[in-house]
C-alpha cells in the first residue's frame, strides 16, 4: 500500500479519526476517556502498580503502531506498483485495480462511526457520568487533582507514541514493499518481539493448546480403550446370558415342564370326554358296564 490518502480521502479521514480514538488522543476522542478510566482504576489498585505500568506501556505501543499503520497505508508513495491513472501493474505482473474510494454503502457507516468515536466519549467522562448513571452503576466523585495528573501522564505517553511513530515511519518509511521495516533495520530483536506479538501465540501454543491436545488424546484413549472395552464386555456378557437362557428354555423348560404340561393337558382332555353332559353316552357306559358285570358273574358262577 502507501499513498492512499489522495485516492481515498473519506476512508483516510474516518480511519484517521478511528486511529486517534484508539490511540487515546486527549480530550477530543472517546478512546481517551475510556483508556483513562482503565488507567485510573489501575492506578488506584492497592496491591500493585504493575497493571498501571502495563496499561501505560500498552497506550504507548497502541499510539505507535497505529501511527505506523496510517503512515504505511495512507502516506508516502504507493508500493503496490499500480498507477492510479492506468490501473496497470508493473511489467510482468497481473494488472491490478487502481486505488479508488469505496462506495457510499461503505463510507456512510464509516462517517457515522467516526462521529460516534468523537461525540459518545463525553457521556462517560467524570464530569458528566451520564452513561454510568443510566446503567445504574455507582460513580464516585472524581479527585480532580490526581485525575488531572493521570490525564497529563496519559497524554504525554500518547503524544510520545504518536511522535515516535510519525518520526520513524512518516519520514523514513521504505519506498518498496521488499525493503525492511525501519525499526527492523535499527533494532532487529525489538522488531522481532513486536512482530511476534510478545510471543503470546507461542506461549498459548506451548501451554493451552498442548494441554488441550493432551487432554483430547487422553479422552480418545479413554473412549477407544476403556469405554469401548467395557461396552464390548457388557455386550458379550449379555450375549452369553441370552445363549444360556435359550439353552435352558429349549432343553430344560421345553423338554421337561412343557412336555409334562402337554401330557397332563392331553389326559385331562381325554377324561373330559367321559363327562361331556350327554345322557346317551352315560347310558351306553352304564349298559356296557352292566354287560361286563353280568359276563363276569356268569363266568364266575359257572366255575
Amino acid at each position: 500500500m502507501g499513498g492512499l490518502r489522495k485516492q481515498m480521502p473519506v476512508t483516510f479521514t474516518t480511519y484517521a479519526i478511528g486511529m486517534m480514538a484508539l490511540s487515546g488522543f486527549p480530550l477530543l476522542f472517546s478512546g481517551f476517556w475510556s483508556k483513562d478510566e482503565i488507567l485510573h482504576a489501575a492506578w488506584l489498585w492497592q496491591p500493585s502498580k504493575v497493571p498501571f505500568i502495563l496499561g501505560i506501556t500498552g497506550a504507548f505501543l497502541t499510539a505507535f503502531y497505529m501511527t505506523r499503520q496510517v503512515c504505511y497505508v495512507f502516506y508516502g508513495e504507493s508500493r503496490a506498483g499500480v498507477s492510479p491513472a492506468s490501473g496497470n501493474g508493473k511489467a510482468g505482473h497481473v494488472p491490478d485495480v487502481a486505488p479508488h474510494e469505496s462506495p457510499r454503502v461503505m463510507t456512510v457507516p464509516l462517517v457515522i462511526l467516526a462521529a460516534f468515536s468523537i461525540l459518545l466519549g463525553f457521556i462517560g467522562t467524570p464530569a458528566w457520568p451520564w452513561f454510568q448513571s443510566y446503567l445504574g452503576a455507582a460513580h464516585e466523585e472524581a479527585a480532580w487533582s490526581g485525575l488531572l495528573t493521570l490525564m497529563l501522564i496519559s497524554a504525554v505517553v500518547v503524544f510520545a507514541g504518536l511522535g515516535v511513530g510519525g518520526l520513524i515511519y512518516g519520514l523514513l518509511q521504505p519506498d518498496t514493499a521488499e525493503e525492511k521495516d525501519v525499526l527492523e533495520s535499527w533494532f532487529p530483536s525489538v522488531f522481532g518481539v513486536l512482530r511476534d506479538k510478545f510471543y503470546v501465540d507461542e506461549l498459548y501454543e506451548a501451554t493451552v493448546v498442548r494441554a488441550h491436545t493432551a487432554f483430547a488424546r487422553f479422552c480418545h484413549w479413554l473412549d477407544a480403550t476403556v469405554l469401548d472395552t467395557a461396552v464390548l464386555a457388557v455386550a458379550y456378557v449379555v450375549l452369553g446370558l441370552s445363549w444360556l437362557n435359550r439353552v435352558i428354555d429349549e432343553y430344560v423348560v421345553n423338554l421337561g415342564f412343557d412336555q409334562a404340561c402337554g401330557r397332563l393337558r392331553g389326559g385331562g382332555g381325554f377324561l373330559s370326554r367321559l363327562q361331556d353332559g350327554q345322557v346317551q353316552n352315560y347310558l351306553r357306559v352304564l349298559g356296557l358296564a352292566l354287560t361286563v358285570l353280568l359276563l363276569f358273574l356268569t363266568w364266575g358262577c359257572g366255575k
